[in-house]
């Protein structure tokens, strides 16, 4: 039957299984964790080595500091302080952008230069809703909401 396969191979388009493939091998023969991939059998447990096992995973320097808040922070945005004005009918694209990073720097802050983009000042920002923001400035549900949350915050305080 399985001659019935490699029967007409004068076309030279037809594949064969070679048994001696490394990734064949691999998908046929029952798996077993190898070393060097970093697994650790059971038997390895046994002789008191278990706490090796989350070194890796339990340091402090095993990611950058400047990706844990989910964006790059540079030394403008650093530098930049809050709006001067606590009027936001009054704010500039600047302080609309600075203030949409204060509000939530880990959701809102990666989206902050979209604002900038579509020059979104203070009184657009006071007229945003959920649907334009995900619509128009391409930001999902959840942002949305938080930021209609930040500016609804904003709308009820007295300025």
């Amino acid at each position: 039957m399985a001659d019935d396969y490699h029967l007409d191979q004068s076309d030279g388009k037809r594949y064969s299984v070679d048994p001696g493939d490394s990734a064949f091998s691999s998908i046929s023969s029952s798996y077993s964790p190898k070393s060097t991939y970093g697994f650790r059998s059971s038997q390895q447990f046994s002789n008191g080595s278990a706490s090796m096992c989350r070194q890796s995973s339990t340091s402090p320097n095993a990611f950058p500091e400047s990706n844990r808040t989910g964006y790059n922070v540079s030394s403008e945005s650093q530098e930049s302080k809050a709006p001067p004005n606590k009027d936001p009918s009054t704010w500039s694209v600047e302080d609309v952008v600075w203030f949409i990073r204060d509000a939530d720097p880990q959701a809102l802050g990666p989206h902050a230069d979209v604002f900038r983009k579509h020059e979104i000042d203070g009184n657009a920002l006071l007229l945003l809703k959920s649907d334009m923001i995900m619509k128009y400035l391409g930001l999902k549900l959840g942002p949305a909401l938080k930021l209609c949350y930040h500016i609804d915050k904003l709308k009820q305080t007295k300025f």
